[in-house]
């Protein structure tokens, strides 16, 4: 039995056992992923498993020769830059996706493990501190709206008119300054917390 090992146009690596047949394929083989012909690869790839028992001195060449199509299917997908896979990283960390996504994800672009995981952690180190300031910014606005209905009683108190519209208009300031007050305080005490994507502005 021969172990044929097949690296597909499409980029599909497929492997099997087969019993030559004066050399070559018994039968036809076709890719499993898109269905192409690959009998002639995988008689190519017998017949360079079959020559080192021929000629023995041309066995260490053709053993590293018979190992080339797997690493020219790893070079076709290519290893994205570190400048890429940041920049893409960052995106995806904004938009929401966690560190565990990311990192996986710059895996299947072909970086190995640990740097996929180092760019992720970067980056989701940068989203928490986007996150933290707006969350400050969120802390002044609410407190700053909060006071408004406190300045409008005042100012009511000391006119001696009360409107009642415009009493509800400074009263929803204020709880909508409330909401961003706690939201604010969520947001630098826990800002993994923060779902969604996150304005980087």
């Amino acid at each position: 039995m021969v172990p044929v090992k097949i690296e597909c146009e499409c980029g599909q690596n497929y492997a099997f056992d087969v019993e030559p047949a004066n050399g070559s394929m018994p039968g036809s083989v076709a890719c499993p992923s898109c269905g192409a012909d690959g009998t002639a690869a995988a008689n190519e790839f017998i017949a360079q498993q079959l020559a080192p028992k021929e000629i023995a001195p041309q066995s260490a060449p053709l053993a590293v020769a018979a190992t080339t199509p797997i690493a020219s299917g790893n070079s076709r997908r290519g290893t994205i830059s570190r400048e890429k896979a940041e920049e893409e990283a960052r995106a995806k960390i904004m938009w929401g996706d966690s560190m565990e996504e990311v990192a996986a994800y710059l895996t299947v672009k072909g970086l190995n493990r640990s740097e996929a995981a180092e760019i992720a952690y970067k980056v989701s180190k940068e989203r928490t501190a986007i996150v933290r300031r707006n969350g400050i910014w969120k802390i002044i606005a609410g407190i700053v709206m909060m006071c408004v209905p406190l300045l409008a009683y005042l100012l009511f108190e000391e006119t001696g008119h009360l409107r009642v519209r415009r009493s509800l208009v400074c009263y929803g300031i204020g709880i909508l300054g409330a909401y961003f007050f706690v939201t604010g305080i969520l947001a630098v005490v826990a800002p993994k917390s923060e779902k969604g994507a996150v304005d980087k502005e």
